[in-house]
């Protein structure tokens, strides 16, 4: 049963889709608008009414749509990429885990709930604006508690030791290695995502350097089919080249 405050996501159609939380107050959409408090009591799966007649299904709010639909300040890595780096990363309850990048909090979000209810992010930004965004938007998924945010540009050291597992979402990530290999366990993975081929470069051949192995780089595409009657078919726009996402793990250099 939904309850006053709860988050909901409330969908029509593929374009008239908004994660919204239930309370006082109405939800205007250009079918109407909706009496936020008649959803309390409501079970996900139902429809609701505008005061136009048009339903809405109340569905339960998955992390694609969260990602997609937090308030952004920054470019955000896309789902496609997060669903990448967690399979590649060593992401589990209880783990510790280094993002130096909040950006607008999309893999903060994803990082969290992952790592819940015994784990932590450690989340770096250097700009406060983007910070207090990031942190308003794990706050409204309510998994604040499993992050901790720092007002800190790193110049050669986190402040964290025997980490699972360090993101670097920067434009110099090479300048990090070191302060990466630092802070993770041995054998723990590192990723980072660089736009350009100049960035990938220099990023690989400074793991290389520091003392990581298992270097990995690829790109994610993903591209939606529209299924309609007789004429089924790609969409012609797709989210194609967000960055080249690299992962490596750590060895320990012998003695």
């Amino acid at each position: 049963m939904i309850k006053d405050k709860d988050l909901v996501f409330l969908y029509k159609d593929e374009n008239r889709n908004f994660l919204v939380k239930v309370g006082i107050g109405q939800f205007h959409t250009d079918l109407g608008y909706i009496e936020l408090k008649d959803i309390i009591g409501k079970e996900f799966g139902e429809g609701i009414t505008t005061n136009l007649g048009e339903v809405f299904y109340i569905l339960k709010p998955y992390l694609y749509e969260k990602v997609m639909k937090i308030k952004r300040q920054t470019q955000i890595l896309y789902p496609k990429d997060i669903g990448l780096i967690l399979l590649n990363a060593n992401i589990f309850p209880g783990a510790k885990v280094i993002e130096c990048g909040s950006g607008s909090g999309a893999l903060t979000t994803v990082l969290a709930n992952f790592v819940r209810p015994t784990g932590k992010v450690y989340s770096y930004e250097k700009n406060i604006n983007f910070l207090e965004n990031a942190k308003k938007n794990v706050e409204r998924y309510g998994l604040a508690e499993y992050v901790e945010f720092k007002l800190k540009e790193v110049i050669d050291k986190f402040d964290e030791k025997e980490v699972d597992f360090v993101m670097i979402d920067i434009g110099s990530p090479w300048e990090l290695i070191s302060a990466a290999y630092d802070a993770l366990k041995g054998g723990a993975r590192l990723a980072t995502i660089c736009p350009t081929f100049e960035q990938l470069t220099k990023t690989v051949f400074a793991l290389e350097e520091k003392g990581f192995t298992n270097i990995e780089s690829s790109e994610v595409l993903v591209r939606k089919i529209l299924v309609r009657r007789g004429k089924t078919r790609p969409q012609q726009r797709m989210p194609s080249h967000t960055g080249w996402i690299v992962f490596a793990s750590k060895i320990i250099k012998p003695i």
